[in-house]
């Protein structure tokens, strides 16, 4: 387990972390900037060897943290699907308070290996880590007891139409009601962009917020909790 930081107490039964001061937007997008990218020709900003290498762009990304910690409830459990390296679930946690994280992770980005470093700084308690495909039905049994628990979900998974699918399909089982699904690449991606104009048809999500300015983040709200199908899970298959 990996926890980062003072703790507070929240409204709920869980120590809070504390979190930093969130500062204007131009200073935060600085700071993502000197956390540094995976990428300088993707993503805009330079490499550092000991840095976050951040899959991220940093007016987008700003834009998305500034709203999670000003407009989100903390969240007592969170989840993420895909950290590459694990820049953003280290860098959001600093501001959004999580006091426990879930993460799942293929472990075949070529940033991944920067994970094992990288985590060591996460402010918030590391509940469970999986290596494995998001989409293995042994990976949902692993998730199964967290079903009506998570308060967030970031999911940034394989970018295939299927799969994308496949993960929300599995998310809207463990989230509370009302609680927070962000998507990553949903302008960048034709696959993501694809399931996303579905999700804005849909009656089981409610549509928050859009974060553009190159890649793509969005924001859903679930309505209700939905149990998913067969074909939903293996085939990603069905109204989302």
């Amino acid at each position: 387990m990996a926890s980062g930081g003072m703790r507070q107490r929240s409204k709920g039964l869980i120590d809070m972390p504390t979190l930093k001061p969130l500062p204007p937007r131009d200073e935060l997008m600085e700071r993502i900037r000197a956390s540094g990218s995976g990428d300088f020709d993707h993503f805009g900003y330079p490499v550092r060897e000991d840095g976050l290498y951040l899959q991220q762009d940093p007016a987008e990304f700003a834009d998305f943290v500034s709203y999670m910690a000003t407009h989100a409830q903390p969240a007592e459990l969170s989840l993420d699907i895909g950290v590459a390296g694990g820049g953003q679930t280290v860098f959001l946690r600093d501001y959004y308070g999580c006091a426990t994280t879930i993460t799942v992770d293929l472990g075949a980005h070529p940033d991944a290996h920067h994970w094992k470093r990288i985590k060591q700084s996460m402010n918030s308690q590391h509940l469970l880590e999986i290596i494995d495909d998001s989409h293995a039905p042994r990976v949902r049994e692993q998730l199964m007891p967290f079903k009506g628990r998570i308060d967030f979900a970031f999911v940034d998974g394989d970018h295939s139409y299927r799969g994308l699918r496949k993960d929300i399909f599995m998310v809207r089982e463990l989230l509370k009601p009302s609680a927070l699904m962000a998507l990553h690449d949903t302008v960048e991606v034709p696959d993501c962009k694809r399931v996303h104009n579905e999700m804005l048809r849909s009656e089981i999500f409610e549509h928050v917020e859009d974060f553009n300015s190159k890649f793509g983040i969005s924001l859903w709200r679930l309505k209700q909790p939905v149990n998913s199908t067969w074909l939903n899970r293996i085939g990603g298959i069905g109204r989302l």
